[in-house]
């Protein structure tokens, strides 16, 4: 017998009032954004040595591409694993993922070879995979109808932590090398792993209840999911997006556009950057809480079609600073705030479904084969130049739009503003 559709929307616009109404809940929003941040210094340390690291090891963009899509690939997979360690604690999961990058960013940074610096991105990539998957769902199941706003802050979060990033390894590059720079995040994650053991709130008990049949529940999930067309839909607008998402693709070329493309310096890069960055932390949040008012579908749908416009203007201005500067806020803006948005939506879907096995699913396809793109990015950097590359990922979020509207419908269970 079919289960009937989840109606996912006692979710958007049921419930007003502060997202955290106690001080636990409050911890483990913040906990969890910083601990998201702390992460995503490796993925910004790393997006900010690229330039040096294909200039020293004298190697192309598609080779970079490569690696890099080999590590998303196998990050991306890693992630339905979710579903097989859904009776750990979030806190010993997340502890460990904080330590083994740590020690993929020491290894990248004595690297001899750049096939050994690629090896450590792709360890870091097998190391960091439960962050969005086990966190997403610790927040989706804490915080069921207000899950948009409380996956932005997660998002946000993570956006911080690339936001400090940039200009901090910069200096270190411009000072003592690209190598130094990996060490100091290195440590910074070491920090993270101190502060995610001590301080994160144990979960809810519905995550690590019910029987140990851990494959069970992944086929189930996986399943369930497959056969309800919209949660499809949103798996496909999720792999398609993947084209201009600024946590990947977009992190990972922003800085070499900067540099190899326009010729900045090393601290020219790190401060335009920082822009983006700095934007993409007000982005995810003012189109969470936009999402739970509104609803989730228009919001995002209206985040791609802006993302799209601002991303393809970011890689046509050429070296006008002011032009960088302003494209820049609005790829931070609208590119970054597509994630939590995503996320929310299919959370909203599967809200019947064990929650870190959904998210497994959600981010093995949408992450994991959506990390081919980055190889994609990569080719055509060299064969055509970045102006066509950011075309191209502008051009991704426009087929995710259609995709979401043609998709999903628009009836009152997704879509509603709040009831007064």
């Amino acid at each position: 017998m079919t289960r009937p559709q989840t109606r996912v929307d006692e979710s958007p616009g049921n419930e007003q009032g502060p997202l955290a109404r106690s001080a636990e809940d409050r911890r483990a929003i913040w906990v969890m954004s910083l601990c998201h941040g702390i992460q995503h210094f490796y993925v910004a340390g790393l997006a900010v040595t690229y330039p040096f690291v294909v200039a020293h090891f004298h190697i192309s963009y598609t080779v970079l591409g490569l690696w890099l899509t080999a590590a998303g690939v196998i990050g991306g997979i890693l992630q339905a694993s979710a579903g097989f360690v859904r009776r750990a604690r979030v806190r010993v999961i997340l502890t460990l993922q904080d330590l083994g990058m740590a020690g993929a960013a020491f290894l990248g940074a004595a690297s001899p070879a750049f096939t050994v610096f690629g090896s450590a991105r792709i360890s870091g990539a097998v190391a960091s995979w439960p962050q969005h998957p086990v966190g997403s769902a610790y927040l989706s199941e804490r915080f069921p109808r207000r899950r948009a706003t409380a996956l932005s802050w997660h998002t946000a979060g993570g956006s911080a932590g690339t936001a400090v990033v940039p200009l901090i390894a910069s200096a270190v590059i411009a000072t003592a090398g690209w190598r130094w720079a990996l060490v100091t995040v290195g440590g910074a994650l070491v920090a993270g792993a101190a502060l995610v053991w001590t301080a994160l709130p144990d979960e809810r008990s519905r995550t690590l209840s019910g029987p140990d049949g851990a494959a069970a529940s992944m086929r189930a999930a996986l399943h369930h999911i497959l056969r309800q067309r919209q949660a499809v839909a949103v798996l496909a607008a999720g792999t398609v997006a993947a084209g201009g998402r600024g946590l990947g693709v977009l992190n990972a070329y922003i800085p070499a556009y900067l540099r190899s493309g326009l010729h900045l310096s090393a601290l020219g890069v790190g401060g335009i950057f920082t822009v983006v960055m700095v934007a993409s932390i007000a982005g995810p949040v003012a189109g969470g809480m936009l999402a739970d008012r509104f609803g989730r579908r228009r919001i995002l749908i209206v985040t791609y079609v802006g993302g799209a416009l601002a991303v393809a203007a970011f890689g046509a201005v050429g070296r006008h600073l002011v032009a960088l500067v302003v494209t820049g806020l609005l790829v931070g803006v609208l590119a970054y705030a597509e994630s939590p948005l995503l996320q929310a939506l299919f959370a909203d879907m599967t809200a019947d479904t064990e929650p870190r096995a959904a998210f497994g699913v959600f981010y093995a396809i949408a992450y994991g084969v959506g990390a081919l793109w980055t190889a994609i990015v990569g080719w055509l950097i060299d064969v055509a130049g970045f102006s066509a590359a950011f075309g191209v990922m502008g051009a991704s979020f426009v087929a995710a739009a259609l995709i979401i509207h043609l998709g999903i419908s628009d009836r009152p269970g997704l879509d509603r503003s709040l009831q007064r």
